[in-house]
């Protein structure tokens, strides 16, 4: 297939690189992305609109996806396997995508934009009439007391489904080889605990952004 180079995009900043070779959050420096290399690969005669990357590790591994956007955000450690790396991304090229979370083993194949996709943290407005329906904060890392050391949890409030607003949190659990997810609503997790954890660096909040809800 004849495509049309894209060059070499840096993952992360010289200076973000050597600050996460200290990063107490990163499980396995070896499964750390040295670079994402793009291109728009050619779905018809002379057009080009279907952007691909592969993630390029620092042991030599590769990981191919169709993800757009890609950016790495961090690690959950696994059990006699390579850690879950968290990125962010949209699931489509030239399409009304939101960024999302994907949570992935590096060894799984390749990630498309059909793959799990989860709620990326910030405020979420309705595209109909610009009102907020959605408030998310999100952690990785050791961040909810009783439970693995290899979690993200979202913590929401939303009115998306309802006139009336709710809280509810969701946690995503490295346990062993594999991943559990539970939605607590009745009642939610508390977010004090994870913020003391967050202070003690070991656990991390993913920034958040200003978003629509995609048509």
């Amino acid at each position: 297939m004849k495509v049309l180079p894209k060059g070499i995009q840096p993952l992360l900043l010289a200076a973000l690189l050597v600050a996460c070779s200290s990063d107490p959050l990163i499980v396995d420096r070896d499964w750390m992305p040295r670079r994402i290399v793009g291109h728009i690969g050619q779905v018809d005669d002379g057009i080009y609109g279907e952007k691909r990357a592969t993630v390029l590790f620092r042991n030599g591994a590769a990981l191919q996806s169709e993800v757009v956007d890609l950016q790495f955000i961090g690690q959950l450690a696994a059990r006699d396997k390579p850690p879950y790396l968290i990125f962010a991304g949209r699931r489509c090229y030239d399409c009304e995508s939101n960024l999302s979370l994907y949570v992935r083993s590096p060894t799984g194949g390749r990630m498309t934009g059909g793959s799990t996709r989860y709620r990326y943290p910030g405020r979420l407005y309705s595209h109909v009439n610009g009102q907020l329906v959605e408030e998310t904060r999100t952690f990785f890392g050791d961040c909810v007391p009783g439970h693995s050391a290899a979690t993200i949890v979202w913590f929401v409030r939303t009115r998306r489904d309802t006139l009336h607003w709710r809280d509810m949190s969701i946690l995503l659990e490295s346990l062993g080889s594999d991943l559990n997810e539970k939605t607590y609503s009745d009642p939610p997790l508390s977010i004090e605990p994870t913020l003391t954890l967050v202070e003690q660096n070991r656990c991390r909040e993913i920034p958040g952004r200003q978003m629509s809800t995609e048509p």
